[in-house]
């Protein structure tokens, strides 16, 4: 009788916090999520913490394109037989066979390691890739951004409150991780220029990679993290004319990436090279960023 009326309440919260977000674009991802937490509980038992969502759910402009963003926290870091329960419960939600269920992307976190300052960047955590079903090792989630996410935007599907959980993210520990994420993106695109297809020579890579700097130059300038089509609405309005064709023409070809054609097709070899001339821009804007902002505020104001 207890474990059922906990379920039900489970089953209620996961409901709930559907209702702060977009669930119209795919309608079975509330009953995906509420398996998923269910078998993340029956995986971790009293290790289990809380179940949140972050990515594009928690900043907004979610879409057929997203991919289902989460972040599971616990009390203690994960055991080798609670890595292989989980294991499974991730298999068994991929075999659902739905774009929700096929595309969740996450990590798990303890709240010892959520506030070591010292470790974000550097602990791997247990990661979740789009696609996959395995877990491994990874720094992906172990950012600033996603800590910021979490605790500004994040929705609860089950859990504490995310502000009781993690004090409030510097702003400039997120404007340097910016900088330092466009100055690592831009050796490793300019790296694949004229050569085989590799990621960021795709498609969906070189349209990426300009989305990317849009969004992290926003995060320079407002000390926040917000969505890709706010990042490129404010990159349209903020950044020198000369490059709002290259970044309407990223987003756009953004869109349909969930086909997986896009991952496979490289880009024109014209797109890259201007491209690289636009991530070095980026780059010479996001290492000024103070004086970045102040012209950015000022040309804003003029608007």
């Amino acid at each position: 009788m207890i474990v059922e009326s906990f379920r039900w309440k489970q089953s209620v919260w996961v409901s709930l916090a559907m209702k702060s977000m977009r669930s119209d674009v795919y309608p079975e991802l509330a009953s995906v999520l509420q398996r998923f937490v269910a078998g993340v509980q029956n995986a971790l038992g009293s290790n289990f913490l809380g179940a949140y969502l972050v990515g594009s759910l928690a900043t907004g402009d979610f879409d057929l394109d997203s991919d289902v963003d989460f972040l599971i926290l616990t009390n203690a870091e994960l055991s080798e037989a609670e890595v292989l329960s989980l294991q499974k419960t991730h298999v068994d939600i991929h075999a659902l066979g739905c774009y929700p269920a096929e595309h969740l992307e996450g990590a798990y976190i303890s709240t010892e390691l959520l506030n070591r300052t010292d470790l974000v960047g550097v602990e791997p955590l247990w990661f979740v890739d789009n696609g996959s079903t395995s877990l491994e090792r990874s720094i992906h989630d172990n950012r600033w951004h996603v800590r910021w996410i979490f605790r500004e935007r994040g929705i609860t599907m089950i859990g504490p409150d995310p502000k009781t959980l993690l004090h409030p993210v510097p702003p400039g520990a997120l404007r340097s991780e910016a900088v330092a994420a466009i100055q690592e993106l831009r050796g490793r695109f300019v790296a694949e220029i004229d050569r085989p297809l590799g990621w960021f020579n795709t498609r969906f890579g070189q349209s990426f990679a300009v989305l990317t700097c849009c969004r992290m130059l926003y995060t320079c300038k407002s000390g926040t993290v917000q969505s890709k089509l706010s990042g490129v609405k404010w990159a349209e309005q903020s950044l020198n004319p000369a490059w709002c064709e290259l970044i309407r023409k990223a987003w756009t070809e953004r869109m349909g990436v969930r086909f997986g054609d896009k991952v496979r097709q490289p880009a024109q070899t014209r797109l890259l090279h201007e491209t690289a001339k636009f991530i070095a821009y980026a780059q010479s804007l996001a290492e000024t960023s103070g004086r970045f902002r102040e012209r950015s505020g000022k040309q804003a104001t003029r608007k």
